[in-house]
């Protein structure tokens, strides 16, 4: 009697089936029918929704994932005959073991920042803000931000910034006082010079002149600081306005606006003596 010796199937792409070994159904295929002493195994494609992603004998494939979007679930991977859809937790929600489902994500509190990159289908996590940086609000994305720098601004700082709040800066830096020299306008000018300012405009000079720490507390009260005291009417030749046309001065009063007397005309005889 001659015995026939079979080798044992090791490979994952075979079986053993009546003493033979056969055919697996390759990743996508599912195994209709299993071999026979006389012919292979017969494997058939998955049908729509449907996949198998190893070398097999199944007799039906397996169904993908259904990413339920009303539960916070998105298709990370979409899927194919071979490869199955994965599922993950829409932005902001994390996968938490305790309940298989999605929650959402922890909101860092004031003083606190998210730690980045962020982490999907992973809850956040919360770090407090190091010097220099301040976080004003519960969020579960946003970081720490830096403080506001007012030098760059071209201010100063009000108010110092904590982990909480950012700074305060001023409107603006303190005001420099002018230097001393001519300044002009549109139609005057103005020399400053040590304690006095000088306004030239059209005919009329106005001289200003500053009190000093020295001057008496009676000569203050007389005389407030800018208070003007002397003006002059320089002559059309003399002004430092130039050779232009003259126009009355606003400031003059009615004076200014008098026309000037002309002379005076003999009286002409009325019923004088006949030559």
């Amino acid at each position: 009697v001659a015995l026939q010796i079979v080798p044992p199937c090791t490979s994952e792409k075979h079986y053993e089936h009546l003493g033979r070994c056969c055919n697996k159904c390759e990743p996508g295929k599912y195994m209709s029918s299993k071999c026979t002493t006389t012919s292979d195994s017969v494997c058939l494609p998955c049908g729509p929704d449907e996949y198998l992603d190893s070398w097999n004998e199944e007799d039906k494939c397996l169904l993908h994932k259904v990413c339920d979007t009303g539960k916070a679930l998105v298709a990370v991977v979409a899927g194919n005959s071979t490869t199955p859809r994965r599922c993950a937790c829409t932005a902001g929600y994390h996968w938490s073991q305790d309940c298989e489902c999605c929650r959402r994500n922890t909101e860092c509190a004031p003083g606190l920042g998210a730690q980045h990159p962020l982490q999907l289908n992973k809850d956040t996590v919360c770090k407090p803000c190091l010097a220099g940086y301040f976080s004003d609000a519960f969020s579960s994305t946003d970081k720490c931000r830096p403080w506001t720098n007012c030098t760059f601004l071209g201010k100063r700082v009000e108010h110092h910034g904590t982990e909480k709040s950012d700074v305060v800066c001023s409107s603006s830096l303190p005001a420099r006082k002018p230097p001393n020299g001519n300044v002009t306008g549109n139609s005057n000018s103005t020399f400053i010079s040590s304690g006095q300012v000088m306004n030239f405009k059209g005919d009329i000079i106005v001289v200003y002149v500053s009190q000093t720490s020295q001057e008496g507390a009676a000569a203050a009260a007389a005389e407030p600081m800018g208070r003007p005291v002397q003006e002059e009417t320089l002559a059309r030749r003399d002004s430092f306005a130039g050779n232009g046309p003259r126009f009355p001065d606003p400031c003059g009063g009615p004076e200014g606006l008098r026309e000037p007397e002309k002379a005076s005309r003999p009286v002409q005889e009325q019923g004088g003596a006949k030559a």
